[in-house]
């Protein structure tokens, strides 16, 4: 009957029969090798062996034990990128150059806003304004809060005169806020002694003190008068380009009047010279109170005799109608005998 075949099972070796070709049987069957030599299992000081070579490789390899091979390497240190180890310092950089932009762009667009208007012919009803103030308002001011400026030459002086008649000489500069201020008022005093023509629009410079204080140019303007002739110079615009020299008469009398004892500032603007009888060699107010207004509403306030605006404007302008009315031998006598400027006349400085 057939039989299920037995796991196959290692030779074992047999023990010598004794006798009988039984016994000879079993002894060459001893000493027959067996068909698979089982190797040696190793030994402790084998596997000591083995294990430090091993080691040895993975050092000159650089692999850890148990770490794959290319895998993270044990006790070496990656140095970060130069940005990841400066990072605070770049966002602080980066922050306070996005705010210098961020002011730059600021400052222009608010400087092209300012600027809009400028070198515009004056309007009409900015005009009227300024060329007739009320003598009602102008007698309420009197000096207002001008600055008595005025200072007299030394006696003797010869007068400077234009075609036989008393000449004012004006140098200034565009970028120049106190004579920005010093411009509303000389408007104002001369056209009681004539009219001008050609004024256009103006403002100081943005980046001066009282930056972008509204006021007229001279530059392009024309002025005829009965009474007095008026050379104006602006000497630079808005941004300190040059715009022009001023003649002869006027950088004599600069060079005689526009240095110590006059001023302590040689060379500085507004400078005036009424005749070369009198100078003015600083500005006839500070214009604070005319900041941040336009030309209308500062001439619509030339109106109002309570204003700070025609306190200012309208004294000094008075100081200044004063002053050429003693040129003019009180002529034209519907403005030079008002009260408040013969009041004021009184008091101007005598030349000594």
């Amino acid at each position: 009957m057939a039989k299920a075949r037995r796991p196959q099972q290692r030779p074992q070796p047999q023990r010598a029969m004794s006798g009988g070709a039984n016994g000879a049987h079993g002894a060459n069957a001893a000493r027959q090798p067996s068909a698979t030599k089982p190797s040696k299992p190793p030994t402790v000081a084998s596997r000591a062996s083995g294990s430090s070579r091993l080691a040895s490789m993975r050092e000159r390899t650089g692999t850890a034990a148990g770490t794959a091979r290319g895998g993270p390497q044990q006790g070496r240190y990656a140095q970060p990128p130069w940005w990841r180890r400066n990072l605070g310092a770049l966002l602080t950089v980066g922050a306070v150059v996005a705010l210098v932009i961020a002011f730059l762009i600021a400052a222009q667009i608010q400087n092209r806003q300012a600027s809009i208007g400028i070198g515009d012919p004056v309007p009409a009803s900015v005009l009227k304004d300024v060329t007739s103030v009320s003598p009602t308002v102008a007698a309420k001011v009197g000096p207002g809060t001008a600055q008595n400026v005025f200072q007299a030459t030394p006696k003797g002086t010869a007068p400077l005169t234009t075609n036989g008649k008393p000449e004012v000489v004006y140098v200034g500069a565009d970028w120049c806020p106190y004579c920005a201020a010093t411009r509303w008022s000389t408007v104002v005093a001369l056209s009681r002694f004539g009219s001008f023509s050609g004024l256009t629009l103006m403002k100081s410079s943005s980046n001066d003190t009282l930056p972008n204080t509204s006021t007229f140019s001279f530059q392009h303007a024309t002025y005829t008068s009965p009474y007095i002739g008026f050379n104006a110079t602006e000497t630079a615009d808005r941004n300190g380009n040059k715009l022009a020299t001023p003649p002869p008469a006027a950088t004599s009398a600069l060079a005689t009047y526009d240095v110590p004892p006059y001023t302590t500032q040689a060379g500085g603007v507004p400078f005036m010279s009424y005749g070369n009888q009198y100078v003015t060699t600083s500005g006839l107010f500070v214009p604070t109170m005319l900041q941040g207004l336009t030309w209308q509403q500062i001439a619509s306030d030339l109106n109002n005799p309570n204003s700070d605006v025609t306190k200012a404007i309208v004294g000094g302008a008075n100081y200044q109608t004063a002053t050429i009315c003693a040129l003019t031998n009180n002529q034209p006598g519907s403005v030079c005998n008002a009260t408040e400027i013969q009041q004021i006349e009184a008091k101007l400085p005598q030349p000594k």
